[in-house]
């Protein structure tokens, strides 16, 4: 097979460096068009921007907010001291924070121990009344007798009290605006953090945590803009380092910074004028998109570098370098493109959002290394460098190291490979969407101690038909319903269920004279129906039953609490329900919702979804490889070293941690696009040797060596410590992601320098017995 490059590097390279100030102006030109779309940057904050709208655990969600009351909340939770919320003074500080909570922005409904509608009844008259009045008037006894009522109803235990009455909590329910939702969460967390500054100094003597739905949408934008603000100022600074020491040059520093830093503005001007919003997720590309930028300027300065020391002047040595480098950094950058694109086959918007940002990037970066780097390189080097950049020796003796003992190497690394993937199975998807949040974040914080001292944070939500008008006082599907809200306290995962059919339940044992006997449902669908309207009439403002039953009276809501379970045992669990509902209650249909469930199935969806991109990524990678090389089997066998390391990867993760999140799903094609970069570098050098210079094989893994051994060295280290920056993320997914990839670049140089030349040699011991 002829190569569809060949001789084509070289009049193009003797070009750019010739029209090296043509292309530099009309690169700043570019730059300069894109520069406005920054201001056109905004950022989305809403959870709903990890799912599809024909998502049907996102419609299921959205069903039940158009239904009933939008599940928005600020959940204040309040620790004592002292482990005892049932003081007067501590019950006071809950009534002052309970009466402020009203006045935070969009608050529509306050909870709290000291609101709590209690009911009781004298004769026929129904009495609803808060729970704590004036609790700095209450004597020892009375406090014992509501502390009695809160730690035993079903409504508040493990929601708003915790069974020992040592941890508290306040519940503000808010109703978001649907436009501009992250400014609206910006000023409601504002708010709700002044709000607990003022009750600390009022009230020293409680422990503050600040959790819910508001704060942990908003956790997705403050985590995002502060890793942008940590993490890229370190990127930057190891760039200056590394490149400053590798290349032993500080102006090659200079002019790598200078491309990574217009390609990031270049790609993010290009979003802004697309008004593409930025999120949790695709913020990550800038980091991404440095990191490959740079792998592109190592390449190009490193021959440039090394061509000077060799006497050369700089103009024939930019084109040396260009010539040597323009086929291998342009494969490299489409295989790469390639894999991002790959991303846009996931489930989840923020996914393919990502992929088609650095593949843009990626572009951009390699149209700006060999438009403006040339000029920059031969503008701001004024020294020639003093050692040997290729590293000739050391990597000779790395050529004749691998040579010498190929068959051990080529076997040896096999077996160690397919021992590493064995550990694969042992992996499981298991999101949990708390833990996407280091335990630096507030938000986690809040969550866990939440979850251990008070309730858990996970919920699933269920809308329960009645199939008529006020059909919720009918007997019969009440029945259904409460059996279903008992069903569900017996699972062990559950910590509380919030149902109707408590407060219809505890009316009627009211109007029984409080007889404990009668706290069960009504005998007939009349006194329910008049039990509700009596009570709902006694309700002051902002507590109707609105967030339980909807406007026509023909279904239910109910929110199950659950501990601190991963997705695996929340989808279980709702497996369980709805097999329940199927054999029990067959004419009730209510699949599980809320964002629990959300997020415990984008991870399975994101990887079945991910599947068709892999394989298509890895088709056309193939295809390129086998035009760009000439040769269909050094084009096969390319892909050899660069399938193992993701899949070792994930052998050596699933035996040292064996959890991972939806972020696993994009790894492969994604690493696979990166990897196959190394392997093209060594490729082209190799091919060049034996086509241009005659050289045989273990001729030719020598020249490979000297040529680009140090290049992708450099860059390895580069690129690992680029990703590897991630790992840092207080986003867990983007922690992964970073992780993951960062281990499989590093993984790819072994099978590059070991297991390559060995396969190499192993191809051409076998071409040459077949040709016998």
């Amino acid at each position: 097979m002829k190569s569809l490059t060949k001789g084509f590097s070289q009049p193009i390279a003797n070009w750019l460096v010739d029209n090296r100030l043509i292309t530099f102006i009309a690169s700043i030109l570019l730059i300069a068009a894109t520069i406005p779309g920054l201001t056109n940057l905004t950022f989305n904050a809403d959870y709903k921007v990890f799912f599809d709208q024909d998502n049907p655990q996102l419609q299921a969600h959205e069903f039940i907010e158009a239904t009933y009351s939008k599940g928005d909340n600020i959940l204040f939770i309040l620790a004592p001291k002292n482990n005892n919320v049932f003081t007067p003074k501590h019950l006071d500080a809950v009534e002052w924070l309970t009466e402020q909570s009203w006045l935070l922005p969009y608050s529509q409904r306050v909870d709290s121990i000291t609101n709590f509608q209690h009911t009781s009844a004298t004769d026929d008259d129904l009495l609803v009344e808060d729970l704590v009045e004036n609790a700095l008037d209450k004597t020892t006894a009375e406090i014992d007798v509501i502390q009695s009522i809160a730690i035993n109803d079903p409504l508040l235990i493990h929601r708003l009290i915790s069974p020992t009455g040592h941890v508290t909590a306040v519940n503000a329910t808010l109703t978001l605006p649907d436009i501009d939702t992250t400014t609206a969460l910006a000023e409601v967390i504002l708010a709700a953090r002044e709000l607990e500054k003022k009750f600390t100094l009022l009230h020293p003597g409680f422990d503050v945590y600040i959790s819910g739905m508001a704060p942990f949408t908003n956790a997705f934008s403050e985590v995002a803009n502060d890793d942008m603000a940590r993490l890229m100022p370190v990127m930057m600074g190891v760039i200056l380092v590394m490149v400053s020491f590798l290349l032993r040059s500080v102006a090659s520093a200079g002019v790598t910074l200078s491309i990574v830093i217009v390609t990031v503005i270049s790609t993010f001007g290009i979003v802004g004028w697309f008004n593409v919003e930025l999120n949790s997720i695709n913020t990550a590309a800038p980091t991404i998109i440095l990191t490959l930028a740079v792998a592109d300027c190592i390449h190009l300065l490193t021959h440039f570098l090394t061509q000077l020391k060799l006497g050369k002047s700089k103009i024939d040595a930019m084109k040396f370098s260009l010539d040597i480098n323009l086929l291998p950094v342009f494969l490299t950058s489409f295989t790469t493109a390639i894999g991002f694109l790959s991303m846009n086959f996931s489930d989840s918007p923020p996914f393919r959002e990502l992929g088609t940002i650095s593949a843009l990037g990626v572009a951009i970066a390699f149209v700006f290394s060999i438009t403006l780097l040339p000029q920059l390189a031969m503008w701001l080097t004024r020294k020639t460098p003093s050692q040997d950049l290729e590293r000739n020796r050391n990597f000779e003796h790395l050529a004749n190291f691998t040579i010498k003992h190929q068959n051990a190497l080529f076997w040896g690394t096999l077996i160690l490979a397919f021992s590493a993937m064995s550990f694969i199975p042992q992996n499981e998807l298991n999101d949990d969407n708390v833990e996407y949040f280091s335990k630096n974040v507030k938000v986690r914080q809040a969550a866990d101690f939440a979850e251990k001292n008070l309730g858990g944070v996970n919920v699933i939500v269920h809308s329960l038909s009645a199939g008529e008008t006020n059909g919720i006082n009918d007997i019969a599907y009440l029945t259904k319903v409460s059996d279903f809200v008992d069903w569900y306290r017996a699972q062990p995962e559950v910590m509380h269920v919030f149902s109707y059919t408590e407060i219809i339940k505890r009316l009627n044992k009211n109007m029984h004279n409080d007889d404990d006997a009668w706290y069960r449902l009504p005998d007939s669908r009349e006194l329910a129906a008049q039990y509700s309207l009596m009570y709902e009439m006694s309700l002051p403002f902002g507590m109707d039953l609105n967030n339980q039953i909807n406007l026509d009276k023909s279904s239910i809501r109910i929110t199950v609490t659950l501990s601190n379970i991963k997705a695996k045992e929340i989808l279980a669990l709702e497996s369980r329900a709805q097999e329940w509902l199927a054999i029990n209650a067959p004419n009730i249909t209510s699949p599980g919702a809320g964002q629990s469930i959300m997020f415990s199935n984008i991870g399975q969806r994101n990887i079945l979804s991910m599947i068709n991109g892999t394989i298509i990524a890895t088709l056309l990678i193939s295809l390129t490889l086998m035009l760009s090389l000439g040769s269909w089997k050094l084009g096969l066998v390319s892909l050899i070293p660069n399938a193992f390391p993701p899949l070792i990867m994930f052998g050596l993760w699933g035996l040292f941690v064996g959890e991972v999140n939806l972020g696993v799903a994009v790894v492969f094609s994604v690493t696979l696009g990166i990897v196959v970069d190394d392997t093209v570098h060594f490729l082209s050098k190799f091919l060049r040797a034996k086509k241009d210079h005659g050289h045989n094989t273990e001729q030719a893994i020598h020249y490979a060596f000297t040529h680009v051994g140090a290049s992708l060295l450099i860059t390895t280290f580069v690129l690992a410590l680029g990703f590897g920056t991630l790992y840092w993320s207080n986003f867990t997914v983007n922690s992964t992601l970073g992780l993951m990839v960062a281990l499989t670049i590093l993984l790819a140089i072994v099978f590059d320098f070991l297991f390559l030349p060995a396969l190499l040699l192993k191809l051409s011991s076998l071409t040459k017995k077949l040709a016998r």
